[in-house]
């Protein structure tokens, strides 16, 4: 009896070890399975959460660019209208990863400054037109990381600070204030959309400048050492605004297009009829060419 007893309950504790041990097995096995199926499906989770908001973040310039055109021609209900709808679109719409804490201040400053403008009871067209072009370049700043819009004002900034170096150098309080103010209202365009993409403190230091600057041309007196040293500074400011390193071609700032593509298009039509019309010329003249021979060429032709 004794014996019996001590075989059962070798028997139950042998099934326990069993029943203890199966569910480690099975573990071990279905964990690198489970795993697997679940980064697998964080990944897709994740590559159609980026799929959606590119395509909301489309959508959104989208809307930006009907507004834009409808401002610039002073269609008062549709900008109404797309502003609505450009407001609906920042719903949900996530920035992570697009810019910083700035920069999304900056974009909303400039949405409400639109909004404000086109609700406006009277319709002033030069606000509509600055207002539209900065939140234009300030959502295509957004959208396109790289050659973004507000970029091509290089030039036209490059330009005032020239004419504010060559004021400076031939004395003229009036004409440096003149390129300073022009200066000053390329700046405030584009500053929303440098803010998306610049660092905070690069914004600053540009800030700080123009407030300096624009301190000078409000004296009374032409501080002609002071004005030298500031503009000293300019050049490489601006420079590094635009995230420039050396004088590269640039084009003029566009503020309204209609097909980029016609140009592109035109230009290398021209390419291809200039190459035709060579090569057209090149035979004519192979044709025209006569091979010239003596008598001993011509015997010798006949022995090969």
């Amino acid at each position: 009896m004794k014996r019996l007893r001590q075989k059962w309950t070798l028997l139950i504790l042998l099934i326990l070890l069993v029943l203890l041990v199966m569910p480690k097995v099975g573990a071990v096995e279905a964990g690198p399975i489970v795993e697997a199926v679940t980064t697998e499906q964080h990944n897709v989770d994740t590559k159609q959460s980026e799929q959606q908001r590119s395509e909301r973040l489309r959508q959104f310039e989208q809307i930006s660019e009907q507004l834009y055109q409808d401002m610039q021609q002073g269609n008062t209900q549709d900008a109404n209208n797309k502003m609505n709808e450009l407001i609906d679109a920042l719903e949900g719409l996530s920035f992570k990863g697009l810019t910083s804490v700035e920069g999304i201040h900056a974009l909303a400053e400039t949405i409400m400054d639109a909004k404000e403008t086109v609700v406006r009871a009277q319709l002033d067209p030069e606000d509509w037109v600055i207002s539209s072009a900065r939140l234009r370049l300030a959502v295509n700043s957004l959208t396109h990381k790289e050659k973004a819009l507000w970029l091509q004002y290089y030039k036209v900034m490059a330009d005032d600070l020239q004419v504010m170096n060559k004021a400076r150098a031939g004395g003229s309080p009036a004409q440096f204030k003149k390129g300073f103010q022009s200066l000053q209202s390329h700046y405030d365009v584009i500053r929303p959309a440098a803010a998306i993409r610049r660092d905070p403190s690069d914004m600053n230091q540009f800030d700080s400048w123009m407030s300096y600057v624009a301190g000078l041309t409000r004296t009374e007196t032409w501080d002609e050492n002071a004005i030298r040293d500031v503009m000293s500074h300019g050049d490489q400011l601006i420079k590094d605004l635009f995230g420039r390193k050396s004088d590269e071609p640039v084009f003029l700032p566009i503020t309204g297009y209609s097909s980029p593509w016609y140009w592109t298009l035109l230009i290398g039509a021209w390419i291809v009829v200039a190459l035709i019309y060579t090569a057209y010329r090149k035979y004519n003249a192979n044709q025209n060419i006569t091979s010239l021979h003596d008598k001993r060429d011509r015997a010798d032709s006949y022995r090969y």
